[in-house]
């Protein structure tokens, strides 16, 4: 069992500043949740989720196109928090996102009643929000920048260098079509690429990984 209270402690700096009452309404508003791998989290119609926290696992938020390419937002990691996820009672927030397990993922979910209810008369609580929506909408810049102003084959070692540093280790859990929905392209695009960069040294493929061979020369493409 999740021990909530301590959890709730540690990701809100605004803790010990709200009333018993806001903590027990935060208390009792929070579950657990997990997910599979690959499953959905959030849909861009369904019903208001709150704020999530990442216990453990990955979430990847995205944006549907009309032509049925996924364009990759952000990531949820584990020790982060989402609340683009309470669209319902935060104002600023008015586009709709997608939602899905990148791996299997445990989350607390605190009701969008228990923190609308608390953000609404708590400053601190709201800055909070505010803040970490901010930072939020920084990674959605920066992802659309990548989408628009950098070739497959930047974005892909980019992806690849950053999968390095994340996971600590050289050789990665990840298959094509993996990275071609992170990076809205064709899974035909992305293997094409990634055979040319085995070519040249730069990685080693196998089914459902990839091993860098040579981090310095991947790093020089991006």
């Amino acid at each position: 069992m999740i021990e909530k209270k301590g959890i709730l402690a540690k990701i809100f700096p605004f803790w010990e500043k709200i009333s018993e009452d806001d903590r027990s309404e935060l208390l009792q508003g929070t579950f657990e949740k997990k997910f599979k791998k690959g499953d959905p989290v959030k849909s861009s119609n369904s019903a208001c989720l709150g704020a999530m926290y990442c216990i453990s696992g990955r979430l990847r938020a995205y944006i549907s196109c009309d032509d049925g390419k996924e364009v990759t937002l952000y990531y949820v990691n584990s020790g982060d928090i989402c609340i683009l996820t309470a669209n319902c009672v935060i104002p600023p927030i008015s586009f709709e996102i997608e939602i899905e397990a990148e791996e299997d993922t445990i989350l607390l979910q605190i009701a969008p009643t228990a923190f609308g209810k608390v953000q609404s008369h708590n400053l601190e609580v709201e800055n909070f929000a505010l803040r970490i929506i901010a930072e939020r909408f920084s990674d959605v810049i920066w992802s659309l920048e990548q989408f628009h102003s950098f070739s497959i084959p930047q974005r892909i070692a980019m992806y690849l260098y950053d999968e390095m540093n994340r996971t600590k280790s050289m050789i990665l859990s990840v298959t094509h079509e993996q990275i071609a929905k992170a990076l809205a392209s064709a899974r035909e695009v992305i293997s094409r690429q990634l055979k040319d960069f085995e070519e040249d040294g730069i990685v080693e493929l196998g089914r459902g990984k990839i091993e860098i061979m040579d981090k310095d020369a991947l790093k020089k493409l991006i």
